[in-house]
């Protein structure tokens, strides 16, 4: 069992979500406030915790998207990356990551380690966007 201390500037109700979803019925979870930093100290020791940090992660990514936050049907297409190579090299990253570390900044990992799927989402956007140019011309 490991423990690491997730740190988080603006997704506190996203960590506690998190927090929870991965919480034993009878275990309590305190999510700590420091220096306008909300952190807490998280065992990872299944799988599941890990695929359900991946999700918080990418949410976070799409989050700080202003595109993504205003449409469903990029939200949609987003989800559609679940599966293929991207992501399974993602979750792999954050595995080693994990692993080799104590401490996970969200915004920080999504903005620096998560740099090829945000430039994914990019590109999807971007076509989805000359898509609907091209459709209203016609």
């Amino acid at each position: 069992m490991k423990q690491v201390k997730i740190y988080t500037h603006r997704y506190k109700s996203l960590l506690e979500e998190f927090v929870n979803s991965i919480c034993l019925p009878d275990e309590t979870v305190t999510i700590h406030k420091k220096s306008g930093l909300f952190f807490v100290y998280q065992d990872f020791y299944q799988p599941i915790v890990m695929e359900k940090l991946m999700s918080l992660l990418i949410e976070i990514a799409l989050q700080e998207n202003p595109l993504y936050q205003q449409s469903p049907k990029l939200r949609e297409m987003a989800g559609e990356l679940h599966g293929m190579p991207l992501y399974m090299s993602m979750q792999k990253s954050l595995n080693r990551f994990i692993k080799a570390s104590r401490t996970l900044h969200l915004e920080g990992y999504v903005t620096f380690r998560m740099a090829e799927y945000r430039e994914k989402l990019d590109i999807m956007s971007y076509s989805l966007i000359k898509k609907m140019k091209l459709s209203i011309k016609d």
